[in-house]
């Protein structure tokens, strides 16, 4: 659907998911590549297009390790939360680099190949230019970046069941997704 008839038909809270393929029907999909499900393409540290405080909930799922430390992470995360309206929420699914580490140092449970598949999904699968991590976090981590840019209301979700995605990721029966949700303050 192109962006126009969302500005003109869309009446009730909107809803974007940052970095999605599969389409929902409550979900605007904002992915950097064309996509029929991605009803806006483009760079998620650049949301411009969208007026300040428009969406009550913007998900990311697997898209916030591609922003570096010196400086990308923070805009990012200022640009999601300006499109947000008071009280929005943001989740966001990152890789839990205390369970990967865990898991990857496990030669018991898991040989070569899976702890090269555990490898990637540290460091990204390296299938295109935006398929590269360059940061990792935990919880800490994570918690500490969302307050920087002002959320003072932040949990840690087991998953989230808004998508089939990534937050529900299991590998060797434990969730390789750290899942927060932070509400944007009034």
């Amino acid at each position: 659907m192109p962006e126009t008839e969302f500005e003109n038909t869309v009446t009730e809270p909107r809803k974007l998911h940052i970095g999605g393929k599969i389409p929902h029907p409550e979900w605007e999909i904002f992915n950097a590549l064309e996509n029929p499900a991605v009803d806006h393409v483009g760079d998620a540290k650049d949301l411009s297009r969208f007026e300040d405080g428009i969406f009550e909930s913007v998900y990311a799922s697997h898209v916030l390790e591609h922003f570096d430390y010196n400086g990308e992470l923070a805009e990012v995360l200022k640009e999601w939360t300006r499109v947000l309206m008071p009280k929005g929420k943001l989740y966001i699914s990152v890789p839990d680099m205390e369970v990967l580490c865990r898991l990857y140092l496990d030669h018991e449970r898991f040989d070569a190949a899976l702890r090269f598949g555990i490898m990637r999904m540290m460091f990204g699968g390296h299938l295109d230019k935006y398929d590269y991590h360059y940061v990792g976090f935990n919880l800490e981590l994570l918690r500490d970046w969302l307050m920087l840019v002002g959320f003072t209301e932040i949990w840690k979700m087991e998953s989230f069941g808004l998508f089939d995605d990534t937050s529900e990721l299991l590998l060797g029966g434990e969730r390789i997704s750290l899942n927060l949700l932070a509400i944007k303050d009034p």
